[in-house]
Order: structure tokens, then C-alpha cells, then sequence
């Protein structure tokens, strides 16, 4: 199922019951017993354009943590383009991203994340991100900022650095910036 909520003025009370909604779902879809199959019936989820800070997004990366392990959701794609998480908010996702491994489209983009939240994410992309599509375009970051140190420049380039990765994260006009780490 693609449920679109984009556009509607949502903000972080909302968030919560939609959080609410999100884990419900799981919970009432449990996967086959006879195997490793997965939970819920949302794929998609477009929450963009609205006023989500940081505090809502927490709520839904809760309902989309899962408890147990090995547990899969069936949410691939999460819109929170053009809302207002933030850094905490990306680094909200960014655990996210480390723990659920069904969700393979991610758009940032117009969020504010600055360097903290893109570092986040970059820490947090593994192996099973290789045909992820996380966008965190028009974004600001700043070289200049002292967060960019070695540990952190080494974590960019890693992840920028090859054809693959680029495909992986989409920088938009942040890539002409971050060429140089």
C-alpha cells in the first residue's frame, strides 16, 4: 500500500498518532509463520511538504524500529522531503537506515540536516544500502565547519567516493561542494 499524507500540515502531535498507525500496522500484519517474510502492508510513505521537526520523526523511527532482530517491515520508500527534521532528525533516520534493512528509498532533501545529520547517514549506510537511493539534496553543508575533521572527511569520501556510492546518495547541488573531500 502507498499512502500519501504530503501536503496535509502535519506536525510533530500528529506525527505521533501516525507513528501509532505506522507500528499498528506491523503489528496486525505479522509475517507468514512458516518463514522469514515481512510485517505491514506500507511500502510507500510520503509525508513530505508538511511541518516535521525532528520530535515527530523520532516518533516515527521508533514505530519503525523493529523489536525483534531479525524482524522485517514492508515500508521500502519514506518521503520527508521539504519538512524541517533537521540534524537530530537525520540522525534519527540514519539509525534508522543501520537497523531497517527493507528501507531502500529515503528522500532528505530541503530538510536542513547540515553536516551533522549528512555525517549520520553516512555512517550509518551498509552493505545492504548498495541499491539504496537516499536523497539529501538542497541541503546546507559546510566544509568549513571544524565537524569535518579526518575521521569525518574519510567517512564522505567513502561514501561519495565510487560510481556506486554517488548513485546511493544524492547530493544535488551539495556534490559540486563535497568533490573536493
Amino acid at each position: 500500500s502507498n499512502f500519501d499524507l504530503s501536503y496535509n500540515g502535519l506536525g510533530d502531535n500528529e506525527m505521533k498518532k501516525i507513528a501509532d498507525g505506522v507500528q499498528r500496522n506491523f503489528i496486525a500484519n505479522p509475517p507468514p509463520a512458516e518463514g522469514n517474510g515481512i510485517s505491514g502492508k506500507i511500502v510507500k510513505l510520503n509525508l513530505s511538504n508538511n511541518h516535521i521537526h525532528a520530535v515527530g520523526i523520532g516518533y516515527l523511527c521508533a514505530a519503525l524500529t523493529p523489536k525483534e532482530p531479525r524482524a522485517k517491515f514492508s515500508l521500502e520508500e519514506l518521503n520527508l522531503a521539504n519538512n524541517a527534521i533537521g540534524p537530530e532528525g537525520a540522525e534519527a533516520i540514519a539509525t534508522l537506515l543501520g537497523i531497517n534493512r527493507q528501507l531502500k528509498r529515503v528522500n532528505l532533501s530541503w530538510n536542513n540536516i547540515a553536516n551533522r545529520g549528512f555525517l549520520a547517514l553516512c555512517k550509518n549506510l551498509k552493505e545492504h544500502h548498495a541499491d539504496a537511493r537516499i536523497n539529501i539534496s538542497y541541503n546546507e553543508f559546510d566544509l568549513q565547519d571544524p565537524e569535518w575533521d579526518e575521521e569525518a572527511i574519510k567517512v564522505a569520501t567513502r561514501v561519495l567516493g565510487g560510481r556506486e556510492a554517488r548513485e546511493t546518495v544524492f547530493v544535488g547541488w551539495n556534490e559540486t561542494a563535497l568533490r573536493d573531500l
